[in-house]
């Protein structure tokens, strides 16, 4: 009987210290390593929202639950512990493989040459010899646990995984929630950055993105605004024609040039003058008609053209829209751009028409905001990054005359954007939580969101071509064309967001 006894406390002991041991080794390595231990948690389904917390409680839980299993008065209880904690683990990762949106990397340190599954099938074994080892107390050790009647006991021991797995599923279905609808600046990238798969040397970095369909990319060029670049969408091949407006000679000083085939538009607020012609001959007539001076033309169609007017007295942007063929502003809404800092700065950003919600989408420059409307410029929906800048960083100063500039460079939280069906691609120079700060040496990040719901999607990294940043970028189906300094680069989008094309909500 004697024998038996030992041999079950010897076991016991041995199973405890298994699983000091892994503790042990698991939590210094997430100290050691703890600032890429928080970059993959802030990475992570069901933990982005709380990685600060859990990087520095999970090693201290880990080391607390070590000594209570190396002195006997407390081994029992911290066996049942590291029972539950091992438990939490197994459903974290059965949750990653089966219910999340995407499968982010292993966290590394003694696993990091498992994929997910070795890593359940491990946890599964340690909580295994747990259970064994409790089993066993109840005959060989004298404290709360073991002294339980067997109904109590098994209660106990059933309760404890059921609360673990329960409060692991909330974490999870909270994280999401936050981190989709009220985050707090946590990046998700739900695959590894690849370099762009094709690239062509434009010799040249002042071309802008005129236009883009399925077969061709048009391309403006404000050194030489007369031409315009087609180039196939597999960058094999590239041409170049004129454009002949009607009127040539008139003072121009902002033209830009927007494709939407068969029709291109060349426009200039500071004129203002508003041309039209066909693709097919690239001659362009003038618009008569009451247009007024604007800051930014979006054409919607082929009769109306969306316009951002500023007034200078009024210290104010306003939207509107112009029909050509009843030469005048059909709507203007002086409501939609509101200031922050009484003056025109900071509502100034980027305008957009989505074909597909026949929608205008405005995105602030120096705040994580953007706006929806329908085409008669009323309100849709609003909708915030997941930056934390709510309120513009912008330093005035006053001139002589009264006039007032900025002072000093402001603070840009949305870089660059483009629209393709319901998702919304935003570039941004500001590092998040858990985030590698020397990446923004190698890459832009993109921020995706979807339009329908006005939620977070995810981010990916686009690299810099021979040093040069992306400036401007178009998205089409699973592509995503970038310009970065005489650079045009095509790179792939993730399944994770071309998934969200075909499931988008209506």
């Amino acid at each position: 009987m004697k024998s038996t006894t030992n041999l079950k406390n010897n076991i016991i002991i041995a199973i405890c210290y298994l699983h000091a041991f892994l503790f042990t080794y698991a939590a210094i390595s997430k100290i050691l390593d703890y600032h890429d231990f928080s970059i993959k948690l802030g990475q992570s389904p069901l933990l982005s929202a709380f990685a600060g917390y859990v990087a520095t409680g999970v090693p201290v839980l880990e080391l607390i639950i070590v000594l209570m299993l190396i002195f006997p008065r407390w081994r029992i209880t911290g066996l049942y512990a590291a029972f539950c904690l091992m438990i939490a683990f197994t459903v974290y990762i059965f949750i990653i493989l089966n219910y999340s949106s995407y499968v982010p990397c292993s966290c590394g340190g003694i696993l990091q040459d498992l994929g997910w599954t070795e890593h359940l099938v491990f946890n599964l074994v340690f909580i295994f010899l747990a259970l064994i080892a409790l089993i066993l107390s109840r005959t060989s050790a004298d404290d709360w646990l073991s002294s339980m009647r067997p109904m109590p006991f098994s209660l106990t021991i059933l309760g404890g995984g059921l609360i673990i797995s329960l409060s692991v599923i909330i974490l999870f279905l909270t994280s999401e929630d936050i981190i989709h609808k009220r985050n707090n600046f946590v990046r998700r990238f739900p695959s590894h950055a690849e370099p762009a798969f094709n690239k062509i040397d434009l010799k040249i970095n002042s071309y802008y993105f005129a236009g883009i369909n399925g077969k061709t990319i048009y391309l403006g060029n404000v050194t030489a605004p007369a031409y315009v670049t087609l180039i196939d969408t597999s960058l094999k091949n590239k041409s170049r024609s004129w454009i002949e407006p009607d009127q040539p000679d008139l003072p121009f000083h902002d033209i830009k040039l927007s494709v939407i085939p068969p029709y291109f538009f060349i426009t200039d607020g500071t004129v203002p003058a508003i041309f039209k012609g066909k693709t097919n001959n690239w001659k362009a007539k003038r618009q008569s008609g009451q247009i007024p001076y604007f800051t930014i033309a979006e054409p919607m169609d082929s009769l109306n053209i969306a316009l951002r007017l500023t007034s200078l007295t009024k210290k104010q942007n306003t939207i509107a829209t112009y029909n050509l063929m009843e030469k005048r502003l059909l709507k203007e809404n002086t409501t939609l751009l509101k200031t922050q800092l009484n003056s025109i700065f900071d509502t100034d950003g980027m305008l957009h028409y989505n074909t597909l919600s026949n929608q205008l989408h405005y995105i602030f420059y120096y705040r994580n905001q953007f706006i929806s409307t329908n085409k008669n410029l009323q309100l849709m929906a609003q909708g915030k990054t997941i930056d934390t800048v709510e309120t513009a960083s912008i330093t005035l100063s006053t001139m002589s005359s009264g006039d007032k500039q900025i002072a000093k460079p402001p603070l840009v939280v949305n870089k660059a954007t483009a629209i393709y069906k319901n998702l919304l691609f935003i570039k941004s120079d500001r590092i998040g939580r858990f985030e590698d700060k020397t990446m923004l040496e190698d890459a832009s990040i993109v921020d995706v969101y979807d339009l329908s719901d006005n939620t977070y999607v995810g981010s990916l990294y686009i690299y810099h071509i021979d040093g040069n940043k992306m400036r401007s970028f178009k998205v089409i189906d699973d592509k995503l064309y970038a310009l970065s300094g005489k650079y045009l680069s095509v790179n792939k989008v993730p399944n994770k967001f071309t998934n969200e094309y075909n499931t988008a909500k209506k």
